[in-house]
């Protein structure tokens, strides 16, 4: 078997099995944001720090509550923060392990994916990459029992990765993960306002993000792609910064956290 073993643990989010499941149980408890039409197919959401972002990364989590036992597959879209590639990353892996246990990719769907010529199975792109790991233990918690599909997208043209994705649409069974970050290197003011741009552009399904506007938009534009094909209703949940924890207003990072249905 082979494993993918936790890179961030300790750094982006904590490393001791009991305080992690404390503090993750204890954001996802929070009924605040709870209610919306019903449950969600996709999410998107922020994969900074939890210090910075792990409450608005909750507030889409937290939504999986009335389907933890229904969800048993996850496609976990990252991107890549060390290099540039074209395509489509698979880990080479069997399991991702993370502090609350290891979870297991999906084999099916990745000797699936492998017959895509924009998939390929790049080990070295997922080592140490944070943006599908600190996602998982929310999913762990959240989340009954399920395998993972961690796709790494690099650079790729919006309505291919839309057609890799829908031959994982699956059913109720199948939840979408986008792992993004929003505004960085802003003052404030620039980042609020830069964000709530983004967030409309997303509640539209206008899949014309820039590399300035979200890190993730590669995989953000394909998931809307997909989105507006599927006529799938939105609803931002949370759009935070790190100046609400920092308190420096210099050069902001912006989160957001959004749920699709």
């Amino acid at each position: 078997m082979i494993i993918r073993p936790p890179a961030v643990a300790g750094t982006l989010y904590d490393a001791d099995t009991q305080r992690l499941l404390a503090q993750v149980e204890s954001w996802l408890e929070n009924p605040a944001g709870k209610i919306i039409p019903k449950p969600p197919k996709a999410l998107i959401v922020p994969h900074s720090g939890y210090h910075y972002s792990g409450e608005t990364a909750a507030s889409a989590f937290r939504l999986l509550e009335p389907v933890y036992d229904t969800i048993h597959r996850v496609v976990l879209l990252g991107t890549s923060h060390r290099e540039s590639f074209e395509g489509i990353a698979l880990p080479g892996t069997d399991v991702f392990r993370t502090p609350l246990g290891d979870v297991k990719v999906d084999a099916h769907s990745v000797q699936i994916l492998l017959k895509n010529q924009l998939v390929h199975e790049l080990p070295e792109t997922h080592r140490l990459e944070h943006s599908i790991e600190v996602q998982l233990p929310f999913l762990q918690t959240a989340l009954e029992n399920f395998t993972l599909v961690p796709l790494i997208v690099g650079n790729c043209d919006p309505k291919a990765l839309a057609d890799v994705l829908t031959a994982l649409w699956g059913s109720d069974e199948t939840l979408f993960v986008i792992s993004t970050g929003l505004s960085r290197k802003l003052p404030y003011d620039q980042a609020v306002a830069q964000d709530a741009t983004s967030a409309e552009q997303i509640r539209k399904c206008v899949p014309e993000f820039k590399y300035d506007q979200a890190c993730g938009y590669s995989a953000l534009n394909g998931f809307l792609t997909l989105a507006k094909s599927k006529q799938l209703d939105s609803k931002c949940l949370s759009l935070t910064t790190s100046a609400d924890k920092n308190g420096r207003k210099d050069n902001v990072r912006g989160f957001g956290s959004f749920a699709f249905y």
